[in-house]
Order: C-alpha cells, then sequence, then structure tokens
C-alpha cells in the first residue's frame, strides 16, 4: 500500500533526480581515514568500484588525491571496469596509481561480465598492478591474500592463503564482502567493496538495495567485526549502470595498518 508519508518520499527523491543533485554527488569524492593498528606501520589507500566507461567522477582527481595521501601501497578490490570499452581509461588510471605506490588488485563481477576477466586484467594492466586470483604474495610481515570474485563463486580462499599462516598479520582483498562468511578468524582484516554503500540510502530506512545475498545486507558499508576478523566495505569512487548517489557519496579510502 502507497501510504502518504511514502508517496511524499518518492516525490521528494524525484524531486532531487530532476534537479539532478544525485549525478552532482556521484563526483564528490570524498577521503574516509580508518586506523586499522595492525602494527606495521603501513599508509595504504584502498579503491574499489572505479566502474570505468559508467562512471562520472573525474580520475585525475582521484590520482591527485591520492598523491596527496603520500601512501606506501594501494589496494583495489575490483569492478575496475563496467563495460569493456573502459579498458584503455582504466589503464591509464592504474599506470597513474602505480607511480605513486605499488598497486593490487582482484576482479569484481563486472570485470568478469565485461568479457575482460581475471586473467584478461593481468594481461591488460601489465606491470602496472598485480592482479591476485586466489594468491598471494608477502610483503615483510605482512601477506596479502587476494580472492577471485565471490559473487560470480570465483572465489577460492583455501588457495588464497596457502602459504600464508607464518605471516605477522593477513589482509584479505575480495570484491564481496559476503567473503566474510569463509574469511571470519583467518585473516585480520578484509578489503572489499562491491555494495556501493547501496548508492542510493534514504534517511532510517538506508540502502534501497544491495547486490549480496540477504544474509549479507548488513555489510552495506563501513567498519565491521566478525569472529576477530575486521572487515571494511568501502562505497567505492564510480557508479554501476546509473551514474546517481543520494546519501552516500564516492570515498577514497585511506587506512592506517
Amino acid at each position: 500500500m502507497l501510504t502518504r508519508r511514502r508517496f511524499l518520499k518518492l516525490a521528494g527523491f524525484a524531486a532531487l533526480l530532476g534537479a539532478g543533485y544525485p549525478v552532482v554527488e556521484a563526483r564528490m569524492v570524498r577521503v574516509t581515514r580508518v586506523d586499522i593498528d595492525l602494527g606495521l606501520g603501513i599508509k595504504a589507500v584502498h579503491i574499489t568500484d572505479t566502474h570505468f566507461s559508467t562512471s562520472v567522477f573525474s580520475p585525475e582527481g582521484v590520482v591527485a588525491t591520492v598523491e596527496e595521501l603520500r601512501p606506501g601501497i594501494i589496494f583495489h578490490t575490483g569492478d575496475l571496469l563496467t563495460f569493456r570499452r573502459g579498458l584503455e581509461e582504466a589503464r591509464e588510471f592504474i599506470s597513474a596509481l602505480s607511480e605513486i605506490a605499488p598497486v593490487y588488485l582482484v576482479p569484481g563481477n563486472h570485470d568478469h561480465w565485461s568479457g575482460v576477466g581475471g586473467k584478461g586484467l593481468k594481461k591488460e594492466l601489465g606491470s602496472g598492478a598485480r592482479v591476485l586470483l586466489n594468491e598471494a604474495v608477502r610483503i615483510g610481515d605482512l601477506a596479502i591474500a587476494g580472492v577471485d570474485d565471490p559473487y560470480t563463486g570465483r572465489a577460492d580462499l583455501e588457495r588464497a592463503l596457502r602459504g600464508t599462516g607464518d605471516a605477522g598479520a593477513r589482509l584479505l582483498l575480495a570484491h564481496s564482502p559476503q567473503i566474510i562468511g569463509e574469511a571470519a578468524q583467518q585473516v585480520e582484516l578484509v578489503l572489499a567493496g562491491h555494495t556501493h554503500g547501496g548508492q542510493v540510502r534514504l534517511p532510517r530506512k538506508g540502502a534501497l538495495w544491495l547486490p549480496l545475498p540477504r544474509e549479507y545486507w548488513r555489510f552495506d558499508y563501513g567498519l565491521f567485526s566478525v569472529g576477530g576478523t575486521r572487515l571494511f566495505v568501502s562505497r567505492g569512487v564510480g557508479t554501476g549502470y546509473l551514474p546517481v548517489r543520494l546519501n552516500c557519496p564516492p570515498e577514497i579510502v585511506a587506512l592506517s595498518l
């Protein structure tokens, strides 16, 4: 039943769409600072869901902001692309980031749906980024593991964590936060995206919809703790098929590890 209150909310949202505000907000990239003390003394940046070919943020602006943050490492947790036609812009973006710090990336569902896929990203990005497909690398006492996209059933966490048991800290990159169902108590920190924070959020109601199984809807965005494992879900910097955001601005995440 369409109540008067719901009608007024929908009418107000329609008016905002007509005024173009949600498109403006989609360009307003913010910096979110998160302190997760792993005792490593590492400054990192987390970027996700750039969705090249359907997003409206400024890639040059994001690169300039990341440079100002002076990270020692950069993480990208997937959906670099929406469609293959965004590949050249994505390649230039990753190349620019790699001049600031080493870039580690995992694929998302749209990277696969675009037809490029994880192996395609490895080939196309070349030395610009280390694409982790159910594997891990070591940087000193830190093990960085990355799974292929959990949302489309490509994640193999056991394989990704193989040989990382003696690391001082284990960080897992995954596109979808639903990986927490497997990763809880196995790693210290999970970085994810995929949800876009809902992209459109209403006061007191939150996200209208999330691309997750219902049991994981509580992981819409922000910092969570599950069984001693911390999970940070970023709102991302881009947008999917509709280039709009409301009460959910895009973000670059500055991490202290």
